[in-house]
């Protein structure tokens, strides 16, 4: 779905401001068609919350959680194909679900996108000739999310950690392995014992090593409750701290953070 407009856009001259809302707009545009299974749906928050700066309400991530206790719930439901769904919401109306895919943008997405837009419009870099076809600072060309290398990296680690979860492990150790990469993808947002913890905990360790359908669901519970929120967490921190580039390291966000 893309938008009705056939108004030629402005010329970027802050284009990390352009560049953080066509992320948020590709997202809501494949959100609105649905996604296409329950792993992608938790992909899609991870990507949606880098790309509002940690700014979704904490609800959001509470309610996912909810939606993946047992039977699937009714937002998550409505948040996919119609093929995705399964049990009693298989039988959900598509043209209930599209109003709560809608009513879901209109409530989280749209007022997060606002507050991400003005935690950075104070440090968008002003480029004072127009971005052309062959410049770096074009929005079509840039690859950083808001022009910010770091926030790139970050979700490079989210993606990594997150795969791996959903995945699961051959073994206990391997979770060793793997709380490396979770320190770095929720950038440090972690208890000092977490990880020693899920470590420990024999229940949680049959879930993350299982490979029964089961299992595959418990771990994507565990995702929902126990990572993503960690993932906000770490977003809003280094969200603050991070520098405009074009790729050459020129940049003025020197602001801290603002909560």
């Amino acid at each position: 779905m893309t938008t009705t407009n056939q108004v030629d856009e402005p010329d970027p001259y802050r284009p990390a401001l352009v560049t953080l809302t066509e992320g948020v707009r590709e997202r809501v545009d494949e959100l609105r068609t649905g996604l296409d299974s329950e792993r992608r749906a938790l992909e899609w928050l991870q990507e949606i919350t880098i790309r509002t700066l940690g700014r979704l309400d904490l609800r959001v991530y509470e309610d996912m959680s909810r939606q993946y206790r047992g039977h699937q719930g009714v937002l998550l439901a409505s948040l996919l194909r119609s093929g995705a769904r399964r049990g009693e919401m298989a039988r959900l109306d598509d043209t209930v679900a599209e109003r709560v895919r809608e009513h879901f943008v209109a409530n989280y997405v749209v007022p997060a996108h606002r507050d991400a837009f003005r935690r950075l419009r104070s440090d968008a870099t002003e480029y004072a000739d127009d971005a052309d076809d062959g410049d770096s600072h074009d929005p079509k060309r840039q690859r950083f999310i808001a022009m910010r290398p770091a926030l790139n990296e970050l979700e490079e680690w989210q993606e990594r950690a997150l795969d791996a979860l959903l995945e699961g492990f051959d073994e206990r150790g391997e979770l060793l392995d793997w709380g490396h990469d979770l320190l770095l993808a929720t950038h440090g947002e972690l208890d000092q014992e977490w990880i020693t913890r899920v470590y420990r905990e024999d229940s949680a360790v049959a879930v993350l090593t299982g490979d029964s359908v089961a299992d595959q669901r418990a771990r994507r519970l565990f995702a929902a409750y126990h990572v993503l929120p960690r993932y906000r967490a770490g977003v809003r921190v280094l969200s603050g701290r991070a520098k405009e580039t074009p790729g050459t390291g020129q940049g003025d966000d020197t602001e801290p953070p603002d909560w």
